[in-house]
């Protein structure tokens, strides 16, 4: 807690001890006003008399140099397109919107902060804001920012234009004029930008930690994802939220938020070529705009997130750690994600990770608690809650299941005569036969020093039985030395069918183990079915 404050108070310290150009030209009140979530109702009028005094300002320069239009733009936070903030225009061609940042004349902006020209000639650059060619004798342009060319590269600076049908040079005393009006509308900035910030620090607090909160409650892996999900809902409106789990050299896609993409799910995606790759390589956001114009995809085989107009690809991870995982945000739309945003998104995706890591940690120490350490299949706790899982799915769904119970021929005298690190590798070598014939929602346990326990789903008496054999005879082909010495191991096996044989839980085990005794009375390295004993 204490670095997400320090944080973000040393951001509003940066903000309010400066007195240059860099902190007055700040992007508040024009962010806000698309994102009134942020303010309380007083300030978010102080956002919308803002607008008002820039508007009346243009209005009087326009006046003043007998101008057809007066307009402010302001960049984006992309660095690549200029927007329309406000203006004061005569001409009914004028074209409020966004256009690229080098677009027409105000490419002529690249390398100085004003251009003038007088007269306007007909084969100059187009004016932007005009959907025609109205009649221009001359055209003003100055920049609104501290006066580094950085600060072109991260967006957050205006361009006040000025045109008129006079062919007049701009006058010193015009240039005078317009210089003192972008110093006032900086100053408005400047005192509006106070005003607001305190509201929106108290917001995205809210806002985070009710992110926060949300994910404090999640535990296992599922449920940290499911919280990541609605936590970053609550800051950020989206189309699709993923989540990937980062290996050696590739990435798991582990859960998408947003529709049903099974197909993609768990799938392996090599980190080479791609923006998570480069995410995972340089350990920070990208890409700095929200447009992925690269060449690279954003997921090296995959096209899913290539279709999406903003996409933020954030890392998990933990100081000096390895990075762990990235979070990948999508929308439809362009410009989603605000600055302020990406802040909270990064405060968010810390705590993820940490939630996975604890996560994992709890998932590794459940399944500990479930496995039996030497054969590493499941262990009789394990196997009672599988049995009765199965039990009431088969019950539920009028289907049908079977056990089969099984046990290592004559271990004792293994254990005697050969010892019992010899009979630890025997154990081991059936337990591995074990998980060779499970399929997937089947389950192999170990329930007793040398006995095993293998339930299968939606199987007959009869598909059981061939799997019962199929084990019997992989044990008995097995190749077992002690001391150079070859020592055979054989095992019998009794079989029981839910509802064949019983439809109560605790007589189906009994049967199958009745089965088993049969079998080991009958010679051993046998399997015997409950229903055929007679």
């Amino acid at each position: 807690m204490v670095n997400w404050f320090s944080k973000i108070a040393g951001q509003r310290q940066k903000k309010t001890s400066q007195t240059d150009h860099t902190s007055v030209v700040d992007s508040l009140p024009f962010y806000l006003e698309k994102n009134s979530e942020l303010l309380s109702a007083d300030r978010l009028h102080v956002v919308r008399q803002f607008r008002e005094s820039v508007e009346n300002q243009l209005k009087i320069l326009r006046i003043s140099l007998d101008a057809t239009s007066v307009v402010l733009c302001w960049s984006g936070p992309a660095a690549e397109e200029i927007t329309i903030y406000t203006s004061s225009s005569l001409s009914t061609d004028f074209k409020p919107g966004t256009f690229p940042l080098g677009s027409g004349v105000i490419g002529l902006l690249k390398d100085c902060n004003k251009i003038a020209l007088a007269p306007y000639q007909i084969h100059s650059p187009a004016i932007p804001y005009y959907s025609d060619n109205p009649p221009v004798g001359s055209f003003f342009a100055h920049i609104l920012y501290c006066g580094e060319n950085d600060q072109r590269k991260t967006g957050d600076y205006g361009i006040l234009c000025v045109d008129r049908i006079s062919t007049d040079g701009w006058s010193a005393e015009d240039k005078a004029l317009i210089s003192a009006m972008t110093e006032q509308i900086l100053r408005n900035l400047f005192l509006s930008r106070d005003l607001l910030f305190t509201d929106v620090e108290r917001r995205t607090l809210q806002l985070v930690f009710a992110g926060l909160q949300t994910l404090n409650s999640a535990l296992d892996l599922e449920s940290v994802y499911a919280a990541a999900t609605e936590a970053l809902s609550l800051i950020v409106k989206t189309d699709l939220f993923a989540i990937s789990l980062v290996h050696d050299n590739y990435h798991e896609l582990c859960y998408i938020a947003g529709n049903s993409f099974g197909e993609i799910l768990n799938q392996k995606y090599t980190l080479a070529d791609s923006l998570v790759g480069q995410v995972v390589k340089y350990r920070r956001i990208l890409p700095e705009t929200l447009s992925h114009a690269g060449n690279a995809p954003i997921v090296n085989g995959l096209k899913l997130f290539d279709t999406y107009k903003s996409i933020l690809v954030v890392p998990l991870l933990q100081e000096d750690k390895p990075v762990t995982g990235v979070l990948i945000i999508a929308a439809q739309g362009e410009n989603q994600v605000t600055r302020n945003c990406r802040d909270m998104i990064e405060m968010i995706a810390a705590q993820v990770a940490i939630k996975i890591d604890l996560a994992q940690s709890h998932e590794r120490i459940q399944q500990l608690a479930i496995t039996d350490p030497l054969t590493e299949i499941a262990n009789r706790r394990a196997f009672q809650r599988g049995f009765a899982a199965m039990y009431e799915r088969a019950k539920r769904r009028s289907g049908s299941f079977s056990l089969i119970i099984c046990d290592i021929d004559l271990f004792k005298r293994v254990n005697d005569v050969y010892g019992h690190p010899f009979g630890d590798q025997v154990i081991q070598q059936v337990a591995n036969q074990l998980k060779d014939v499970v399929r997937s929602g089947d389950l192999a346990a170990r329930i007793g020093g040398e006995e095993f326990a293998v339930l299968l789903e939606d199987t007959g008496l009869s598909g059981a039985f061939d799997v019962a054999e199929r084990l019997r005879k992989q044990v008995e082909k097995l190749s077992l030395f002690s001391q150079g010495k070859s020592v055979p191991v054989t095992i019998s096996l009794g079989v029981a069918t839910f509802p064949q044989d019983s439809s109560n839980q605790e007589k189906l085990f009994n049967y199958a183990d009745q089965a088993l005794y049969r079998a080991k009375e009958s010679g051993r390295n046998r399997s015997v079915c409950w229903g055929s004993m007679g």
